[in-house]
């Protein structure tokens, strides 16, 4: 059997295991056919609905074998014991005895019989007879797991074809379901990216998802920190027990379909007439038949293997002779090259495949075609591929551009140290390792750029990159023309990076100013159109202006897709400028979209972006007021950005991680805290930064004891004011408003009246509410927050209300509206009371009120209550009153219900 689950669990299975119980209960029908690829799961669901009709059916199991399949009634000799030689020469003497078998065990057992024929791929011709009769007899249910192409089950799926069976195809897992057996396989929460990245690399299949699991912990590429588990890279799937059944499955197949699935795996995709004429179309089709291949609807039909786990072990399995034999055939009827011009990635991904394929069967690549492809590489971000193509290149005149290649793979590999000390070799170096070219030029420059934003550096330091820059780019444009100027690119790029040193500085209006100035002019290449457009952006989120913000993000993401690849480092700088634009706009819904895209985007990138990626999600969470959830997606990124951190969001990471624990609960170390956030000289940008520090100060207020402490988050809202930083105002006025300091109402409602987006209309109306006084309002307002997707702010609003009835003696509407909180719980996403502050102590239950529900919810009575507490009667009877009010429920029968729908339920040490 292939167990997959974790336990007694069975994840993303539950409709298929509803279907087959049901079936296998339908008086009209004699049982069924569970089919599926091997390592999907089929054994380890036929074993739980097998236990899920324990009480109505006795099952018993049988399991075929390639050494079984040999003998004839093999997989039934068990049930064979007593039967003579000459019975064997007699199916019906044969069908007697099996049928003698289970009619005993159905009369011992009080039960009806239900055979379980696991592996029946490799059923004998006469077990294959014998269990369609006995499933035409009706006297026991049979389920039959198999997989889907086994010609021996095919009077079987004829009794399916005429309805005395059901037929159930098992398909791949879910992405959510992966992610959801990772959690319990590994005891800790998962990164999403990495989940996905196993899911994509699985497509699905639970038994790859255990194996790549099991590979990634041993090559230390899947690790833990504080409890929480990521990626930091693809695991070496050769180097796993993948291998072994891969190898079966090769030995398995014809000589042509071995030579199919070598050729493909090794090309990673081909024209199929290519591939018919290299190995053989016939078994090009058996391949496509049996799930192993695919052929895409494209111009050339391209061939390539469906499962990617298939490709990649493949491909290291093929001996370096037998692989040049291959490339050999293949570059006598096409050339990679054509795909130069392609406008898809993929194109330019094949192009580099054939590269690498070259490199490994020892051929010498010019060093242009080596540099371009390092380029290429390093431009899609696949710094270990752009690392291999420039460290090939030999000859001393390319090794100069080479070398800056290599700084470029080490810088995006977060390799800094290793990436300055490259660049620095190359002032110092002499012009034996070849001149300067404005490309390779710019090259070093935009690399130093980065790695001065990413060690947090002062804004002068870039500026002076850049004023170096103008100069040797003049200089080297004159030596080849002495009437030229500096080069309208580098002037281009200059300003640019002039923008971008305000920004180091946190000086946003400033940078506003430059980036304005910028607009009017046409930018010289793409690159510095993605550049400035990702920039421009960032600013006008920060200050508030996100409709303009989010056509800048939008400008920057279209010359991302269309890019055709070549700009997908980029891709990282794009997605978080976009994504927050989209947050402070209030649109949540398309920002979910777009974080599905990068899910569904390049691994390599996903996996690089995981925790970014998690933060935004997180993040989004968070503004909804979905702090449970937020917490859930922040554990793990928080512990991810530790180790790579290209966006610095780590601080903010740590600031909503910080409040989300204080205000939900959730001890635990990997939660993050506001006090880690004082690592010197690592700040990220400063609007990031004054969020993160109100966050920080939100979380230390909500566990106060004292009530609100407004000085501080005033104070940073102040700082954000005059700055220019409305967005992050925006958000720490609202966090003052969650920890109850009702004094910054009146500047929320101010500010949110000239922001734009569908957050700030929410928020303004929340907060023109509750200056007004006004409890219609209030709960009008609540029903926007909803819209928004604002549920936190919502419950806040109502929780204004309830208080204001509480305060003016209107328990009537008071307990009405408690109700309705109560019964909206699922629309308001989940978000509770529980979540309030402390300063709306009308409607959240006190610590000794939670304690007294919980005796009462076990059985005790108020005399008990107060014995244990050592109370009077009548205090505890004035506790269970209030608690009743709060609730908005009259009698003790109501209140396991209402204290369920209140709150989130116990608080644990472990949030997962």
């Amino acid at each position: 059997m292939t167990y997959w689950g974790q336990g007694s669990q069975l994840f993303g299975r539950d409709r298929e295991l509803t279907e087959v119980t049901s079936r296998l209960l339908d008086p009209g029908l004699r049982g069924v056919v569970l089919l599926g690829a091997e390592g999907i799961g089929k054994s380890y669901l036929a074993a739980h609905a097998a236990e899920h009709l324990s009480s109505m059916m006795a099952p018993y199991y049988v399991s075929g074998s390639p050494v079984l399949s040999r003998m004839q009634y093999g997989i039934l000799s068990t049930y064979l014991g007593s039967t003579t030689a000459a019975d064997m020469e007699s199916p019906l003497a044969v069908l007697r005895t099996v049928r003698a078998h289970f009619q005993r065990l159905t009369e011992t057992s009080g039960m009806q019989t239900l055979l379980v024929v696991d592996n029946a791929q490799h059923l004998d011709e006469a077990s294959a007879h014998l269990l369609t009769q006995l499933a035409m007899s009706g006297e026991l249910r049979l389920m039959v797991i198999s997989r889907a192409r086994a010609p021996r089950i095919h009077e079987l799926l004829s009794l399916a074809r005429d309805g005395l069976l059901a037929r159930v195809d098992l398909g791949p897992l879910s992405a959510q379901a992966v992610h959801e057996f990772c959690v319990s396989a590994l005891g800790g929460p998962v990164l999403q990216a990495s989940s996905t990245v196993l899911h994509r690399m699985s497509r699905g299949n639970p038994l790859y998802v255990k194996e790549l699991l099991t590979g990634a912990r041993l090559q230390q590429r899947l690790v833990e920190r504080n409890g929480a588990w990521f990626l930091t890279g693809e695991s070496d799937s050769a180097d796993t027990p993948l291998a072994d059944l891969i190898k079966t499955m090769l030995a398995s197949r014809s000589p042509a379909e071995r030579s199919v699935l070598e050729t493909t795996a090794l090309a990673v995709r081909l024209p199929r007439s290519v591939v018919s004429a290299v190995s053989d179309d016939e078994a090009v089709r058996s391949l496509v038949i049996d799930g192993l291949l695919e052929v895409l609807p494209d111009r050339d039909e391209s061939a390539h293997l469906v499962q990617p786990l298939h490709e990649e072990i493949i491909r290291s399995l093929v001996p370096a002779a037998r692989s040049a034999e291959i490339r050999a055939k293949v570059l006598s009827r096409y050339d990679p090259k054509t795909l130069i011009d392609s406008k898809e990635p993929s194109g330019l991904d094949i192009l580099l495949r054939h590269a690498e394929w070259a490199l490994d069967c020892g051929e010498q690549l010019g060093p242009e075609d080596l540099l371009a492809a390092a380029r290429a590489a390093n431009d899609m971000g696949d710094a270990a591929r752009g690392m291999r193509f420039a460290a090939a290149v030999r000859p001393l005149p390319f090794r100069r551009e080479a070398d800056v290649e290599l700084a470029v793979a080490y810088a995006r590999q977060g390799s800094y140290g290793r990436a300055r000390t490259q660049l620095d070799a190359l002032k110092s170096g002499t012009d034996d390792a070849g001149a300067w070219t404005q490309l390779s030029m710019r090259r070093a420059v935009f690399t130093g750029a980065l790695m001065l934003r990413q060690t947090n550096a002062e804004g002068r330091t870039l500026t002076a990159l850049s004023e170096r820059w103008v100069e040797a780019a003049t200089a080297l444009a004159v030596r080849a023309d002495a009437s030229a100027g500096t080069p309208a690119g580098v002037r281009a790029g200059a300003e640019l990076l002039a923008a971008a040193a305000l920004l180091l500085d946190g000086s946003y209006t400033e940078a506003r100013s430059c980036l304005a100035g910028l607009a009017t002019q046409e930018a010289p290449d793409p690159e510095q159109a993605l550049v400035f457009h990702g920039l421009y952006a960032e600013v006008l989120t920060a200050c508030g202006d996100v409709e303009a913000a989010l056509q800048q993000a939008q400008d920057a993401a279209d010359l991302l897709d269309a890019s055709s690849g070549q700009l997908w480092s980029y891709s990282g700088f794009v997605f978080v400028r976009h994504a927050f634009a989209l947050l402070h706009a209030g649109r949540f819904t398309q920002l979910e979209q777009l974080a599905a895209r990068v899910h569904s985007g390049p691994r390599h990138l996903l996996t690089a972006m995981g925790g970014t990626l998690g933060v935004i999600e997180g993040a989004l969470e968070i503004h909804r007021g979905r702090l449970h959830e937020g917490l859930r997606r922040l554990r793990p990124a928080v512990e991810s950005l530790r180790d790579w951190d290209p966006e610095l969001l780590l601080p903010y990471a740590l600031g909503l991680a910080g409040y989300a624990s204080a205000v939900v609960g959730d001890g635990t170390p990997a939660a993050g805290s506001g006090s880690r956030m004082t690592a010197p000289g690592y700040t990220g940008p400063r609007h990031l930064w004054l969020t993160a520090q109100a966050y920080a100060a939100a979380a230390e207020a909500s566990q106060s004891t004292e009530g609100p402490t407004p000085d501080r988050l005033a104070a940073l809202a102040a700082e954000a004011r005059a700055a220019g930083l409305l967005s992050s105002e925006k958000d720490i006025l609202e966090l003052c408003l969650a920890v109850g300091d009702l004094a910054q109402v009146g500047r929320l409602a101010e500010l949110t009246a000239d922001l734009d987006g569908g957050e700030a209309r929410a928020l303004h109306t929340y907060a023109a509410a509750v200056a007004s006084g006004n409890p219609d309002r209030m709960v009008a307002a609540a029903e926007d927050a909803i819209r928004a997707q604002k549920y936190l702010v919502a419950v806040e609003s109502i929780g204004h209300a309830i208080r204001f009835y509480g305060n003016h003696g209107n328990l009537r509407r008071q307990r009405a509206l408690i109700q309705q909180l109560r019964r909206r719980r699922e629309e308001l996403a989940g978000v509770t009371v529980s979540y309030l502050s402390p300063s709306l102590h009308l409607v959240r239950l006190t610590r000794r009120e939670h304690e007294i529900v919980d005796l009462l919810l076990s059985g005790a009575t108020t005399k008990d209550i107060a014995g244990h507490f050592t109370l009077s009667q009548r205090t505890v009877e004035g506790h269970v009153y209030r608690i009743y009010v709060k609730l908005g429920i009259s009698r003790r029968a109501d209140l396991d219900a209402a204290y369920r729908a209140l709150e989130p339920g116990p608080r644990t040490a472990s949030l997962l």
